[in-house]
């Protein structure tokens, strides 16, 4: 069983998102599908149950994965240690939220590894409050993330991209027959909330302060929320983007009127910046 395709494994474990996990890990997604195979006919079991949206981890998977990782960690020590690999290629720790790698960031990140080759990457996803708290333990070189109670004296925050929200409803749903839907539609609905995105909340705010949701339901997975959605469970509010490449059948997608916007930042510690946040905001404004 090779080891990089354990790496893999691990990899798509996280995003469970097979052109995601590709992206980050800059093979082919029929690549790494005949590599995840590969593994699961060594070991006799699924590690995956699949669907067009993505995959999910089997019972047998989410039992592996915790060997996998250890696999993985054990060869990243050997390397550095015993081959003294860590002097030569630097690990860059890169925090980020679900969502960034559907706003072009993959093709980004692409051309800045080529010129600057001599890093290894590391991705880390996890939600906004995740990702705070990695950077803050310095396990974290940078994080793409919403603007999510970031102390602006500790952290510098450079825009990256933004998106407008929309709202996910089951299909039957009377406000399924609006081509638009104002904020006032929403007050009487169950929200389903996404836990990685606490942010959104403020955007919601800022556009209306008398507007509130209290989720009776929260989840920390899109696949998850979507199902919750198309069986009538309550309605959820994502950005666009999100919500049109991860949308099934039985859902739909209308935009909030007036636009609402959800931002997303790069931030990096004021003091004591690392050499790749500062090369990598450098390569960000152009």
């Amino acid at each position: 069983m090779e080891l990089n395709y354990i790496n893999e494994f691990v990899v798509l474990a996280r995003v469970l998102h097979f052109q995601e996990a590709a992206d980050l890990l800059f093979i082919g997604q029929s690549s790494l599908s005949k590599h995840i195979k590969s593994i699961e006919t060594d070991l006799g079991e699924d590690l995956f149950i699949r669907s067009k949206k993505g995959a999910v981890l089997s019972d047998f998977g989410k039992a592996w994965l915790p060997y996998a990782e250890q696999m993985v960690s054990i060869q990243k020590e050997y390397t550095q240690n015993l081959l003294g690999r860590e002097s030569e290629a630097p690990e860059v720790n890169i925090g980020y939220i679900p969502l960034v790698t559907l706003y072009n960031f993959m093709p980004f990140f692409k051309d800045y590894k080529k010129q600057h080759p001599h890093c290894q990457y590391s991705f880390l996803q996890g939600s906004e409050k995740d990702l705070l708290d990695w950077l803050q333990q310095k396990k974290a070189d940078f994080i793409l993330t919403g603007n999510y109670d970031i102390p602006e004296d500790l952290y510098h925050q450079q825009f990256y991209t933004c998106d407008t929200l929309s709202v996910v409803i089951p299909e039957s749903h009377p406000l399924a027959r609006k081509k638009s839907i104002l904020l006032e539609d929403l007050k009487a609905e169950v929200l389903i909330e996404f836990r990685h995105m606490s942010s959104l909340r403020s955007c919601l705010r800022k556009a209306d302060p008398t507007f509130d949701l209290h989720p009776s339901i929260s989840v920390d997975r899109a696949s998850v929320l979507f199902d919750l959605v198309q069986k009538g469970m309550g309605v959820s509010i994502l950005t666009h983007n999100m919500a049109s490449h991860l949308e099934i059948e039985g859902t739909v997608i209308r935009p909030i009127t007036p636009d609402i916007f959800y931002e997303i930042y790069m931030v990096y510690p004021i003091r004591k910046t690392p050499l790749v946040a500062r090369e990598f905001a450098a390569f960000l404004k152009g």
